[in-house]
C-alpha cells in the first residue's frame, strides 16, 4: 500500500498530546496526504486543556466538548472513538491519524486497518507498544521535537572509521538503517536491483514503523531524500532514480 495522498482524518486525544506538539503533527502528515478533518476531544472546562486555545485558532480546529459524567472514566476516548467510527462510515476518508499516548486506542487502530485504512499514531515515547505497533505509522512527537531543537546537519555522510568507541548514537542509528534497507533491496529488488521505492518504504515501516529521517539527523522527513543522501567513505550508498513516473531506489555497486 502507497502511503502518499491520502485523505486524512485526524483525531487529538487532548489528555495525552500537548498543544506544542500540533505543528509537528501537522507536518508530518503533510508528506503522506490532505488533512480534512482536524478535531480535537477533550474537556475545555478543565484548565489542562486550556492550552489549546491558540491552536483552535491559527489551524481551524474543530474542538469537540466532552464533559466527564462520571470520576474515573474517560469520556473522552469514548466519544473520540465514536467519532472516528462516524467517519469511518462516511467513507469520506482513507486515512486516520489518532493523536495520542493512550493504549485504549489500540482495538480501534487495529479494526481500522482490518479495514485496509493506513492508521497513523502521533505520540510521545512512552506510548505503549500494543498501540505503537497497531499503527502503520507512528510518529514519535517528544523525540521530533527534541530532533528540532539540536543543530541538524544539510546532509547525511557518515565517516568511515574502524573505532566504534568515537562514533555517535546517531551513526550507529544510521548504520542499523542502511543495514536494514540493504537488506530488504536485497530481498524485494527485481532482476535489475531496482525496486519501487514505495514497496521499499513499505518494508521499513512494517519493520521500524517511527522511522523518521529527522531522528538520523537529517534536516526534514522527506524519507526519498535521506536515503539519496546517505554517502559513506565519499561514496553515495544507494542510487535513487525516477523511472516512467515511479520513484526507485536500488544499491549502490561502486560502493
Amino acid at each position: 500500500m502507497e502511503i502518499k495522498d491520502k485523505i486524512i482524518a485526524l483525531l487529538i486525544d487532548s489528555d495525552n498530546v500537548s498543544n506544542k506538539y500540533f505543528s509537528i503533527i501537522l507536518d508530518e502528515l503533510s508528506q503522506y496526504g490532505k488533512v480534512t478533518y482536524r478535531r480535537l476531544y477533550g474537556d475545555f472546562t478543565n484548565s489542562k486543556a486550556n492550552g489549546w486555545k491558540q491552536a483552535l485558532l491559527e489551524y481551524s480546529i474543530e474542538q469537540i466538548q466532552q464533559v466527564a459524567f462520571t470520576t474515573g472514566k474517560n469520556a473522552t476516548d469514548s466519544k473520540m472513538i465514536i467519532d472516528a467510527m462516524d467517519i469511518l462510515y462516511k467513507g469520506n476518508v482513507n486515512c486516520f491519524c489518532l493523536a495520542t499516548s493512550d493504549s485504549d486506542f489500540t482495538n480501534l487502530a487495529m479494526r481500522f486497518r482490518n479495514d485496509n485504512l493506513v492508521v497513523i499514531g502521533a505520540g510521545e515515547q512512552k506510548t505503549p507498544s500494543s498501540f505503537r505497533k497497531a499503527c502503520d505509522i507512528f510518529i514519535p512527537i517528544d523525540e521530533l521535537m527534541k530532533a528540532e531543537d539540536t543543530p541538524i546537519q544539510k546532509s547525511v555522510k557518515a565517516t568511515h572509521t574502524t573505532d566504534s568507541k568515537t562514533k555517535t548514537a546517531t551513526d550507529k542509528k544510521r548504520e542499523a538503517i542502511i543495514k536494514t534497507a540493504k537488506q530488504i533491496i536485497t530481498e524485494g529488488a527485481e532482476a535489475d536491483g531496482w525496486m519501487h521505492f514505495s514497496a521499499f518504504m513499505n518494508e521499513i515501516w512494517r519493520k521500524e514503523n517511527d522511522f523518521n529521517p529527522k531522528l538520523y539527523g537529517f534536516q526534514n522527513s522527506r524519507p526519498i531524500q535521506f536515503f539519496k543522501s546517505l554517502n559513506e567513505k565519499n561514496k553515495s550508498v544507494f542510487i535513487l532514480e525516477r523511472k516512467n513516473n515511479v520513484d526507485k531506489i536500488k544499491i549502490n555497486k561502486d560502493f
